[in-house]
């Protein structure tokens, strides 16, 4: 068995920080059971463990109980889920004499047998004369390590763990089902009360162990600082082996004697990366390092790609500006101080010029010799920033502080030329130029006058900084032109002469007049129109447009467009029983269109002839004093029948209207010796009706 002084030499890390275990609970004031598991091709391991260093106490002294529920099978759901007790005798720690084989193999089991079994636990119990309280207050620390540090030992040793009591391998297991799986403390409910835990899962959701991605390293001097994505991991890994290789990847071996945790995990903000730092023994030799994670049953998932450096010299010597001078020709003669110690460690200088104190940098001058400690540069800015790099042999090169070059500039830009513009319908002018290609470039001012010889005046007090500017102005304006001109202004605020001058005209907004119908008529299966053109001058076409209202889209149907003077138009597309609305627009040279005509309603009439009556007879009863009129036809779809009546030798009128089943009515309003004319038309469901059929009598 270990020695407390063994035990806490190698796991002093684990002893200071314990905050980061995958089976301790969120709440302190808890006390539940949390499970785990994980899948495997022909079984499924079950891990467990307490939230509260008393409940796993009482745990350890009364047990656990593993029931399995099958749910589904042939991936349907049981009416009934099939329940299982797994283990015969409650589950709890194997005895302390079965734990000596394991002891001498396995550390973590050695931790979890110290942490049940051991005599104590040493903490600080604090001085004074409180003793009674300190006492109190050393062993509830010692218990709870005991508790924290068996935890994160069962979660590198699966063997372990079941030893403990704390997990199981169901080998029973089958791949056509899933199951879940509860796990309960078996301590008395009035010592303390225990939620018991469950987890889903089957053997179908195996899958293996990922490989750790995005491994990084910076090299320094004889050291390494490695760094590789956590926070898609960590669900799968609780603890990581960093490995490295001096041989070329032949053999890895781990850089520390036990695993690294993430000690970078707090509540609401969770650590993306582990890091890890691992001295070299020298810069010289190349080494490889990989990452491979340890999973909560203690499985060692598959090894990350290799990454691979050596150590680097790091360089003590920075350089520092002294002077800058600028000649009248506009030449900066640049000195710097470096220590000639730092010489041999060096290729040599570069100088870097930017426009701006935070940059970005560009290299104008390298290969500067390694002695050298001034230089001359005439490629200046409006305003320059410069730094001198000395370049490292080894490792990282070292930079001054930046310095401020402003030369004398009194020379302005050269004028804008491309200069373009648009006018929409709304007086929106768009204004674009060609950049001008001098460096020192600050902005553009531009200019706007009402006449062509009229004084130009600046739209805006501020600098534009783009080669496009919007514009308004009115539309309803006297003057139909309007002038523009662009001036550049360097960063010296000197003012280039004015653009050439753009003339450009205002839109035109005003729409012609409109159309007038004037005239339609149905014949011979036509619509034919008739109407006034508009009268302006610039009007350039006219627009005819029908909407059929059968036509459940209800969209105008451009019928013809006319660009010359016609004010006619014969409509034959057209059908039958269908009503038909037209009407007409001018539209100008400019695109404008007018308002449209009054609307023309159409109603093409049907054929008659489709739903006329073929015979009416008229029988006279004299004795009984009626006449009897009676009709005959063979139309489908007649709603409808119109009769009509004539006496005497007057024009028929309508006397009645009857449904479609009446075919026969009865006439006693009669007078003697009177001839009568009686008239019968059928009319369909659309109200289109057919030719009146008449029959004559007397009575």
């Amino acid at each position: 068995m270990y020695t407390m002084r063994r035990l806490f030499s190698i796991l002093l890390i684990f002893i200071c920080f314990t905050a980061v275990l995958p089976l301790r609970a969120q709440h302190k004031d808890s006390a539940r059971v949390a499970v785990t598991a994980r899948a495997r091709q022909h079984s499924i391991l079950l891990r467990w463990g307490m939230s509260t260093s008393r409940a796993w106490k009482l745990g350890n002294q009364y047990g656990f109980q593993l029931t399995r529920y099958t749910v589904t099978r042939d991936g349907k759901l049981l009416p009934t889920p099939e329940v299982k007790v797994l283990n015969t005798q409650p589950l709890r720690p194997k005895p302390l004499n079965e734990w000596e084989k394991i002891v001498q193999q396995d550390q973590y089991a050695a931790i979890i047998a110290q942490a049940l079994y051991g005599k104590d636990f040493e903490v600080s119990g604090g001085g004074g004369g409180d003793k009674g309280i300190a006492s109190i207050m050393a062993q509830s620390a010692e218990q709870e390590q005991r508790f924290s540090l068996s935890l994160y030992a069962a979660d590198n040793s699966f063997e372990a763990a079941v030893m403990a009591g704390w997990g199981w391998e169901d080998k029973d297991a089958r791949p056509n089902e899933k199951y879940l799986y509860r796990v309960k403390s078996l301590a008395p409910p009035d010592r303390v009360t225990v939620d018991s835990g469950s987890v889903f899962i089957g053997i179908q959701d195996y899958a293996p162990l990922p490989v750790p991605g995005d491994v990084g390293a910076v090299f320094g001097d004889k050291q390494v600082a490695l760094s590789w994505d956590y926070s898609i991991l960590k669900h799968y890994y609780t603890s990581w082996i960093v490995e490295r290789s001096k041989d070329g990847g032949k053999t890895f071996e781990p850089a520390r004697s036990l695993p690294v945790t993430n000690l970078n995990e707090k509540e609401g903000r969770p650590s993306t990366r582990m890091y890890f730092i691992d001295s070299l023994e020298d810069n010289n030799t190349v080494y490889q390092f990989r990452v491979r994670g340890i999973s909560a049953f203690g499985e060692k998932g598959p090894p990350s790609a290799a990454t691979t450096g050596k150590g680097r010299h790091v360089l003590i010597y920075v350089p520092n500006i002294r002077s800058n001078k600028i000649s009248a020709q506009g030449k900066m003669t640049l000195t710097w101080d470096f220590e000639a110690a730092g010489n041999p460690f060096i290729k040599g200088f570069a100088l870097n010029q930017a426009a701006t104190e935070n940059g970005p940098y560009k290299t104008v001058l390298a290969n500067i010799a390694p002695d050298q400690r001034s230089l001359q540069y005439e490629q200046l800015l409006p305003s320059n920033y410069f730094t001198i790099t000395a370049v490292a042999k080894e490792g990282e090169s070292t930079t001054s502080f930046p310095v401020l070059v402003q030369p004398v500039d009194s020379i302005p830009p050269v004028p804008p030329v491309g200069l373009a513009g648009t006018v929409d319908s709304n007086g929106v002018v768009t204004l674009t130029w060609k950049a001008n290609a001098e460096k020192d470039m600050l902005g553009y001012k531009v200019f706007r006058a009402g006449r062509l010889n009229e004084e130009l005046s600046p739209l805006v007090d501020s600098i534009h900084m783009t080669t496009v500017y919007k514009d308004t102005v009115p539309i309803k304006f006297l003057n139909r032109k309007v002038y523009y001109a662009v001036a550049a202004l360097d960063k010296r605020y000197n003012q280039s002469d004015y653009s050439a001058i753009l003339e450009l005209k205002r839109p035109d907004v005003i729409p012609p007049t409109s159309p007038v119908f004037t005239a339609y008529k149905v014949t011979d299966g036509q619509v034919q129109l008739s109407w006034v053109n508009s009268g302006d001058e610039d009007v350039a076409a006219h627009l005819l447009y029908r909407k059929d209202r059968a036509d459940t889209s209800h969209k105008w149907l451009l019928l013809q467009t006319f660009r010359d003077k016609t004010h006619y138009y014969a409509d034959q597309l057209i059908e039958g029983g269908q009503t038909y609305t037209y009407i007409l627009m001018a539209k100008d040279s400019s695109g404008l269109e007018s308002p449209p005509t009054q609307p023309i309603t159409v109603t093409v009439p049907s054929d008659p002839n489709a739903i006329s009556v073929k015979t009416v007879n008229a029988y006279v009863n004299r004795e009984q004093r009626y006449i009897e009129l009676s009709w005959k036809d063979s139309n489908v779809g007649v709603n409808e029948y119109q009769l009509y009546k004539g006496a005497g030798g007057q024009p028929l009128s309508l006397w009645k209207v009857v449904p479609a089943n009446v075919k026969m009515v009865v006439d006693e309003s009669l007078k003697i010796n009177t001839a009568y004319e009686y008239g019968v038309r059928a009319v369909d469901k659309n109200g289109q009706s057919g030719p009146l059929k008449k029959v004559k009598t007397n009575y």
